[in-house]
């Protein structure tokens, strides 16, 4: 017996009985506490679990992120086919709107001149060879075009028919020299010939020639159509004097004339195909029974 309580193992397992009673009266003592194999234990695997938590949690969190990705880039798609339209709707709108005007500015001149009629047209080329803005419309004697029918946009005088084809004609502008129109000033009622310039064409402007010395005629004033010639109506809007000049070889003045209608840039036009008066000799025979073949 004396052996035996002093063996080693016997001495070890003392210690374990003791070691394990103060555990137990440890937990009873800390009621609602874990234990302290419950505490080591949990040390060991809290970590673990930590881990395996953050991870599961993280593959969810990308599994939503790419699902709210989806999402937007559906709605942004979605957002860029309504831009599209709304862009398109606008842009239908715009032209529109200036049609309407052009279409408004033409019924101002047709209520005033009951007796116009009126062929539109559009521009289909220009010759960009040419310094006067010659250009071809889509309008020809199949439509009542005829060889000298003035072309005018809501604006004012653009030029005439100088060439006619059964489906297009050929439309000589204001700014050529081969223009020859009766115009006068619309305050003064000061008159002379309206004509194209080789270096006023470049800027975009015309002349009115053969002014007397005394005339009144000033910066600013708007200058029209006489009706003399009966091959353009009266009182179209040719454009305005910006200057004034003396001519070099003569004792007449010249104004230079900025066109009201954009000449060189103009799409849509409008040939007066008939008018009160309307009718020139030109050869012997009347203007408006001559045509010849636009290019």
């Amino acid at each position: 017996m004396r052996n035996l309580l002093k063996a080693k193992s016997f001495k070890i397992l003392i210690a374990v009985v003791l070691i394990l009673f103060g555990v137990m009266m440890y937990s009873a003592s800390t009621s609602g506490q874990q234990n302290f194999l419950t505490a080591v234990t949990s040390f060991i695997t809290t970590p673990i679990q930590k881990l395996s938590a953050l991870i599961s949690g993280g593959i969810g969190s990308i599994g939503d992120d790419m699902t709210d990705i989806d999402t937007v880039r559906a709605e942004n798609e979605l957002l860029l086919t309504k831009v599209r339209e709304l862009s398109a709707q606008l842009v239908d709108y715009e032209e529109l709107k200036q049609e309407n005007e052009r279409l408004r500015g033409i019924l101002g001149i047709k209520e005033e001149n009951p007796g116009f009629q009126f062929v539109p047209a559009t521009v289909i080329s220009r010759d960009v060879s040419d310094p006067y803005a010659t250009f071809i419309i889509d309008k020809g004697s199949m439509h009542d075009v005829a060889y000298l029918d003035p072309v005018i946009t809501a604006d004012g005088l653009v030029g005439y028919v100088s060439e006619v084809g059964p489906i297009s004609s050929k439309v000589t502008t204001i700014l050529s020299p081969a223009t020859d129109i009766g115009a006068i000033d619309r305050r003064t009622l000061d008159g002379g010939v309206l004509g194209g310039d080789l270096e006023l064409a470049g800027n975009d402007m015309c002349k009115l020639s053969y002014l007397a010395r005394d005339c009144d005629v000033a910066t600013g004033d708007i200058i029209v159509t006489s009706g003399l010639g009966c091959i353009y109506p009266k009182n179209l809007v040719i454009g305005e004097v910006t200057e004034i000049r003396a001519e070099s070889q003569d004792i007449s003045l010249y104004a230079i004339i900025q066109p009201a209608a954009d000449v060189t840039g103009c799409i849509d036009v409008f040939v007066i195909s008939s008018f009160e008066g309307q009718g020139a000799v030109v050869n012997g025979q009347l203007a408006d029974t001559v045509t010849t073949t636009a290019e």
